[in-house]
């Protein structure tokens, strides 16, 4: 997947912290997507799902009020097949095997450990939207 294959698709960055959203951004610029969207929350990650429609989304798993976590669930339990199959990648700065289980099983599909390289995150996009559209 080249970087100009991204330039017609959306990103959503959900995340607590403004100058991680701001690093990732960049990043997400640098690979090329068209639009890149920000939500400060699970909760708010969640209602700018169906006015977004992102490619995918990159989540912090560490959050309040809504974590990570629990966005993924409710964003797998909706009934919008288009929005409930969206790749999830979790950005986090912990390796926990415990919240690295959890996030699977409720259907992450795909880890970066913060802080994150360019060439890392679009390997892991790549992933993503390939293992999701097969």
């Amino acid at each position: 997947m080249s970087d100009t294959a991204f330039a017609d698709m959306t990103a959503l960055i959900i995340d607590d912290q403004e100058f991680v959203v701001n690093i990732v951004s960049k990043m997400m610029e640098q690979i090329g997507f068209g639009r890149i969207e920000t939500a400060a929350d699970g909760q708010a990650g969640l209602e700018a799902m169906t006015d977004v429609r992102p490619n995918v989304v990159l989540c912090d798993i560490e959050m309040r009020p809504m974590d990570g976590l629990t966005f993924l669930k409710e964003l797998r339990d909706s009934a919008d097949q288009t929005i409930c199959d969206t790749p999830v990648i979790f950005l986090t700065s912990h390796g926990r095997h415990e919240l690295v289980s959890q996030a699977r099983a409720l259907g992450a599909d795909g880890f970066v450990t913060k802080p994150a390289t360019v060439n890392l995150l679009r390997e892991r996009i790549e992933q993503s939207i390939q293992s999701r559209a097969a």
